[in-house]
């Protein structure tokens, strides 16, 4: 297995850092320019931010270099992704606390402000009909929504006084199952951010599976003129 790092200029929020990154890391997408815009509105300077499913750790890496954050909090179950995240904490000499957990799992003791979860949220049924997942992993159930719900179940117990939760709901998983989650549950949450995209062309040939796929409600997607289409919106929940 390869451990290379590359040093690149990545195209984030309308600016370019130089960050480390890996063929093995799941690449920035538009739900990470999402949630950065979202991260530049809602998070107020010096707080305690944990990010989950960090991959190369490219959100915080972001917050530290705009000094939103003053210690970059994060963790993945990948260890390819930690090595990259420490590795781009080091190359931006921020102070950190970086370690491999499984959603929460070693943060027990930790509390935060802010939570951005970035952990997989798409229907598992995508994983043949894309090359996102070549080297990455994505086991979030059949409807995509496993680990958003794990993550909305326990979320508050590692949140401080007036913390918040920053996390996408994605179209190609079952928004619907999320949230009605949600209204059950009586969370708290805000619509921050809504864009809508097309799919890229290496789904087409899959047309038909993914037409079945939003008829039984397990994903959303729309066709308009012959295109594909699907949502992405961030969600605050309190």
């Amino acid at each position: 297995m390869t451990r290379k790092l590359f040093l690149e200029k990545i195209k984030i929020n309308k600016k370019t850092i130089k960050l480390f990154i890996s063929k093995k890391i799941f690449t920035p997408n538009l739900t990470t320019n999402l949630l950065v815009d979202a991260c530049n509105k809602i998070i107020n300077k010096n707080k305690k931010v944990l990010e989950l499913g960090c991959g190369s750790g490219i959100i915080s890496s972001y917050l530290y270099k705009k000094k939103i954050i003053t210690k970059i909090y994060c963790s993945d179950i990948s260890e390819q992704a930690i090595m990259c995240s420490v590795k781009n904490a080091k190359y931006l000499k921020a102070k950190h606390e970086i370690k491999i957990s499984n959603l929460f799992d070693n943060w027990k003791d930790e509390s935060f402000d802010y939570i951005i979860n970035d952990v997989s949220a798409i229907s598992e049924s995508l994983n043949k009909m894309t090359n996102w997942y070549k080297y990455t992993t994505n086991q979030s159930g059949i409807d995509g929504t496993k680990f958003t719900i794990e993550i909305l179940k326990t979320f508050k117990n590692h949140l401080k006084k007036k913390g918040s939760l920053i996390f996408p709901i994605i179209g190609l998983s079952n928004k619907n199952k999320i949230l009605n989650f949600i209204k059950k549950n009586k969370i708290k949450n805000k619509l921050i951010a809504s864009q809508e995209w097309p799919l890229p062309k290496e789904f087409y040939k899959y047309k038909k599976k993914l037409l079945d796929l939003n008829k039984k409600k397990i994903i959303q997607i729309e066709e308009k003129l012959g295109f594909l289409t699907t949502k992405t919106d961030i969600y605050q929940c309190f």
